[in-house]
């Protein structure tokens, strides 16, 4: 078996300077797509309060940053400003800070990795970014998912590829694997208000 990444296409930069204080920098969301090969697995999916390591870049510059960890239950305050963010950094000679926050269900756009998307991009979850951008995925561990008989496995590390036996499925259907996983970042539109 064998562990592919596949690097994203460079996103397009932001029209702003590092100098720009946040509530002006523009705000972009931008999905994880995953994509993998999965046999007799679904619902594959990161948890609540899951760390997202990830190589970020600064949205107008070429400077990265990586790996670096970005959960939904850190709060960190923004300085200047009553606002919190998941992940706060402060680029090399800018006056202000970028962050990231996570958004785990992003309206009519994120989902957990299904049995039939077997082999397809799935985007498994947004990242609300100003002033920086994901740039690079590290599946660790800390992952769910579920036999397609319903048996639940957890903790899952997709740094490699994974292989479980389901005791409760037939034959045909008690052998698990995810392999091939490899992922892109693309740039989504925030759902409309009420939808």
């Amino acid at each position: 078996f064998s562990f592919t990444f596949v690097f994203p296409r460079k996103l397009p930069s932001q029209t702003f300077s590092s100098n720009t204080p946040p509530e002006q920098l523009v705000m972009v969301f931008i999905a994880l797509y995953m994509k993998a090969d999965l046999s007799n697995v679904t619902n594959l999916h990161a948890p609540a309060e899951h760390s997202w390591c990830l190589t970020v870049k600064q949205s107008d510059g070429s400077e990265e940053r990586g790996p670096v960890y970005v959960c939904d239950d850190e709060e960190h305050e923004l300085t200047g400003s009553k606002g919190t963010a998941h992940f706060v950094l402060k680029w090399e000679g800018a006056k202000k800070e970028s962050y990231i926050n996570v958004v785990r269900d992003f309206k009519g756009v994120t989902r957990p990795y299904c049995a039939e998307d077997s082999g397809k991009e799935v985007p498994i979850v947004v990242f609300e970014c100003r002033g920086i951008e994901p740039i690079g995925w590290t599946p660790e561990g800390g992952y769910n998912c579920e036999s397609t008989k319903g048996t639940r496995f957890e903790n899952i590390d997709l740094s490699d590829d994974w292989c479980e036996y389901d005791e409760k499925a037939s034959e045909d259907e008690a052998s698990l694997e995810i392999s091939n996983v490899t992922y892109s970042f693309k740039t989504v539109k925030e759902p409309k208000k009420g939808k």
